[in-house]
């Protein structure tokens, strides 16, 4: 199932307001460390909202729901979701519907964007395992950027794959909170002997309580040894 990205979306509105406008508006996310207030409601009935500053909003308002169910259990979260935010959704096309942007324009731009991907927007609906925005996979590929930037390029396809796929462990470990110089030792000691068991590659994922018991803070590595590794719970 396909999902766009709200974040983007509104960044297309964003984009759209005036640059002496947009220092005063404050973009919600779903992980933000500053809790800010709930959002009004009404919001295409705001006079004072410029029409790229009402989509803008719109999106905030539905970030902030989405922040209020991030912690709940996938079934709960998708119940939650469908009995509130359909009509912000809804609110929202009817809204763009009335729009009359200039050909050409920035908020123009901005609303083709938002019919175009209409239904891959809204999909997150229907199942409470989506996200309604990838900005946490984009902050995690924000570690590759920065590295890319010392060694410039990758000289072959299959160093750049190996270099994807590293860098997905690295930070897939990072966001299990473990040690992740042990997660990768601990792959490695494994992997040769367990690689073509669906079982045992279950076992060696970074949410599994086998590699939390022995992947969570600070390891000695020196007690680990290939000789004294034992066999995976299978």
């Amino acid at each position: 199932m396909r999902n766009c990205c709200l974040a983007h979306c509104r960044r297309k509105f964003f984009e759209a307001v005036p640059k002496a406008r947009q220092k005063k508006l404050k973009l919600l996310d779903i992980n933000s460390e500053q809790e800010l207030a709930e959002p009004p409601q009404g919001t295409a009935e705001d006079s004072f909202r410029l029409p790229a500053e009402k989509g803008v909003a719109f999106c905030n308002r539905l970030f902030y729901m989405e922040r209020l169910y991030k912690e709940l259990p996938q079934e709960e979260r998708k119940q939650k979701r469908q009995e509130t935010e359909p009509a912000i959704w809804n609110e929202f096309w009817t809204w763009l519907e009335t729009l009359e942007p200039a050909g050409g324009s920035k908020l123009e731009k901005a609303v083709n964007y938002a019919f175009n991907h209409k239904e891959t927007l809204m999909n997150y609906l229907l199942d409470g395992r989506c996200e309604i925005s990838n900005n946490a996979a984009e902050r995690r590929a924000k570690t590759y950027v920065t590295g890319r930037k010392n060694f410039l390029f990758h000289d072959t396809a299959d160093g750049a794959t190996a270099s994807a796929i590293v860098l997905s462990l690295i930070e897939t470990a990072k966001a299990n909170n473990l040690n992740i110089y042990h997660y990768l030792y601990t792959l490695l000691l494994y992997m040769p002997d367990y690689k073509n068991e669906p079982a045992g590659i279950k076992q060696l994922l970074p949410w599994s309580d086998f590699i939390k018991e022995r992947c969570t803070g600070i390891i000695d590595i020196e007690k680990v040894r290939p000789e004294e590794r034992g066999n995976l719970n299978i």
